[in-house]
């Protein structure tokens, strides 16, 4: 799309032997393969490789997403900024969408009348599509040309015309239902003396092929059975959050149970989903919180008087001047002493042996907003 056609014209004419015997130059993604959770939506770049010495003059892109009926989804093309369409159409139009799945940009450093500096970054613009369903997808870059056989689409720095020995990219991208996981127990599940809950410890790993935020949804708790450590519930399923996780990567986790006969054995039945766990910054009056005791395992043990129907979080940090982590989930005053044991996931993000320190404090919520 190159806007200087006198010099363009006598540029072509110069260098066209010398391009014929260039590498190619290949516009294309990153990656050649992706994926996402469903209900997510798709973000990647496009590139131009190698980026022209001289920077690039103007470019014409179209992407497609393709499924197994066609052209699908919502997809959009932002190119960089120093690209900007200024043609017969007026500054600033640098694209239509065509119909869903398809979209057309165009772009160039010469902005009438004066002209912009060359377009120095590699980057060409970022490919965003949502609403897909489950399944796998093929994205395709091609050239966008408005012109005709005549027009220069991909045009260097120097007013050279790229278009001959470009090669444009594909890449695959696959939508997952679901996060893909396992959990296995590890050891029998044993009552704790201190508390009266029966504790089981899990592995859980990673068994797909992205990093993911698991959300453990404990289903199958019969009555008079509660997950004493849950983070909260969703649809009356008791869940608990997870920090990202590697593709292959494992956590351990102790799941406290609470049987309110005494005599019930907890018999979980566990769903993964997908979660980003949202930072907790509550609000409320803190008070450094000294640790009653060390207990085997490493696990610390807290204790302080509680107000019937106040909350509390107890919060940690590795120094009292570093930011304060909050643990999950919060504690409900009772009236009486209350006994608090950092052992780790879920409650706290690691176990505390596996610091050098811990300190604690106790945030004494303020009441909700009526």
């Amino acid at each position: 799309m190159c806007l200087r056609p006198l010099l363009c014209f006598a540029a072509l004419q110069v260098f066209a032997a010398d391009l014929a015997a260039q590498a190619t130059t290949r516009v294309e993604f990153p990656r050649p393969a992706y994926e996402i959770l469903l209900g997510q939506e798709f973000i990647a770049p496009v590139r131009i490789n190698p980026l022209p010495p001289a920077g690039l003059f103007s470019y014409g892109l179209i992407v497609t997403v393709e499924g197994p009926g066609g052209l699908v989804g919502i997809t959009t093309l932002s190119p960089q900024a120093s690209l900007g369409f200024d043609g017969l159409n007026g500054v600033g139009n640098r694209g239509v969408v065509a119909d869903a799945g398809r979209f057309a940009s165009k772009g160039s450093a010469d902005v009438f009348p004066s002209a912009k500096p060359n377009h120095t970054d590699p980057e060409l613009g970022t490919i965003r599509v949502a609403g897909l369903p489950a399944g796998t997808y093929t994205l395709r870059l091609s050239t966008h040309n408005t012109l005709g056989p005549t027009e220069s689409v991909f045009v260097d720095g120097q007013c050279r015309s790229l278009d001959e020995r470009l090669a444009f990219g594909s890449a695959v991208l696959t939508v997952v239902a679901k996060p893909q996981g396992s959990i296995t127990a590890v050891g029998p599940m044993k009552p704790d003396r201190q508390t009266g809950l029966l504790l089981q410890e899990y592995e859980i790993a990673n068994t797909g092929s992205m990093t993911t935020a698991f959300r453990l949804l404990i289903r199958g708790m019969s009555a008079g059975s509660l997950v004493w450590n849950a983070h909260g519930t969703s649809d009356g399923v008791p869940y608990i959050d997870l920090p990202p996780l590697a593709p292959g990567a494992t956590l351990r986790l102790t799941i406290e149970y609470r049987s309110q006969d005494r005599t019930t054995i907890p018999k979980p039945e566990f769903e993964f989903m997908a979660a980003t766990p949202a930072a907790q910054s509550p609000d409320g009056l803190a008070a450094a919180l000294q640790p009653r005791a060390t207990l085997a395992g490493g696990h610390v043990l807290l204790e302080f008087n509680s107000v019937p129907g106040q909350a509390y979080y107890i919060q940690y940090a590795r120094s009292p001047g570093l930011v304060w982590k909050t643990a999950l989930p919060r504690v409900q005053g009772t009236g009486n002493r209350i006994q608090w044991i950092d052992n780790g996931l879920p409650r706290t993000e690691s176990h505390p042996a596996t610091e050098g320190s811990r300190f604690y404090r106790i945030l004494v919520a303020e009441p909700a907003s009526p």
